[in-house]
């Protein structure tokens, strides 16, 4: 009589753990070192993921987190939206579902003391990230300063080893972006150029996986209610957001506010007029961005844009 009331008692211990659901896998999105990011660690800091399977993973550069995409190690990815039309023409199946940032002024070519003007890197090495960011804002620096890509020699280096490198003379112009810009102009360096002589041209967005979306939805538009959360907070906290940014970023609080001066970031209302208007807002410029990428051949082939942005997946009401 004993043993089979234990017998049953592990039956039903067995049923109700074969009921118990699975835990939701957790939506991996990977980054690289950019003000207009920071609103996701932010949100970490704050706690506001802690009953959300959210993990961000952190990479040394944009080239990284692409590749990763690629490789299927994460589910997410904030990149330019130049890097996401690089990254999508293998035929990735994903969406844009979140413009991060703009930048107008934040991405920059600097060049060393002995560099006045632009049109003076001629002949000089030019040091950049090896992505289709760092090829595009060179492409359209020495387009506006009236020189071609054979008019300067191009050092390919990671974002990680930008500043050492200027540093040790070993470019005479970087291609950069905050926060290594203010680093260097700090040091003396002189800015040539910075993108808001290109306005609107580079975009920030999140790309989630079409098959992570299809399975997960409440998960994305989880997220995506936090992140204008976090913005709301830097609103009313700037103070507390800049101490809490400082570490990442590298600068002192005070200089945190700084990085952010050359980028707007959308509100609910701009992002849904920039991916969900018919046609969204962004539409007409990633197809001239495209354009300018497949002219340069920094894109082997045109990506099908009308599916990519999707508004669905914003909050339903303003914050």
């Amino acid at each position: 009589m004993q043993a089979r009331t234990w017998r049953s008692w592990a039956v039903l211990l067995w049923t109700l753990l074969g009921c118990t659901p699975e835990p939701e896998p957790p939506l991996r999105i990977g980054t690289n070192v950019w003000p207009g990011y920071e609103p996701l660690y932010l949100a970490r800091d704050l706690g506001y993921f802690d009953a959300t399977p959210v993990r961000l993973v952190e990479y040394t550069s944009a080239t990284e987190v692409s590749r990763a995409f690629r490789n299927g190690a994460i589910e997410a990815a904030a990149l330019t939206m130049d890097e996401t039309l690089s990254l999508l023409q293998y035929g990735a199946a994903a969406r844009v579902v979140l413009v991060m940032d703009i930048s107008h002024g934040a991405d920059v070519v600097l060049g060393n003391s002995e560099i006045r003007e632009l049109k003076d890197i001629k002949g000089r090495r030019v040091g950049a990230e090896s992505s289709a960011l760092g090829a595009y804002v060179l492409a359209r620096a020495l387009q506006i300063g009236g020189l071609s890509h054979n008019d300067v020699t191009v050092v390919a280096m990671p974002v990680s080893e930008q500043e050492q490198a200027f540093k040790d003379k070993r470019v005479d112009a970087l291609v950069t972006f905050e926060p290594i810009r203010t680093h260097l102009l700090a040091q003396g360096a002189r800015q040539l150029f910075d993108s808001s002589q290109i306005p609107g041209e580079i975009v920030d967005v999140l790309v989630v996986r079409q098959d992570y979306i299809d399975k997960h939805p409440q998960q994305v538009k989880s997220l995506i209610t936090k992140w204008f959360s976090s913005l709301e907070y830097m609103n009313i906290h700037p103070d507390d957001s800049s101490r809490r940014m400082t570490k990442r970023l590298a600068v002192s609080p005070a200089e945190v506010s700084l990085l952010f001066y050359g980028l707007r970031i959308p509100d609910v209302e701009e992002n849904r007029k920039l991916l969900g208007r018919t046609p969204p807002d962004l539409l007409a410029p990633s197809q001239k961005l495209m354009q300018t990428l497949l002219k340069q051949g920094l894109l082997n082939k045109a990506v099908a844009l009308p599916p990519l942005f999707t508004d669905r997946y914003l909050p339903d009401s303003p914050l």
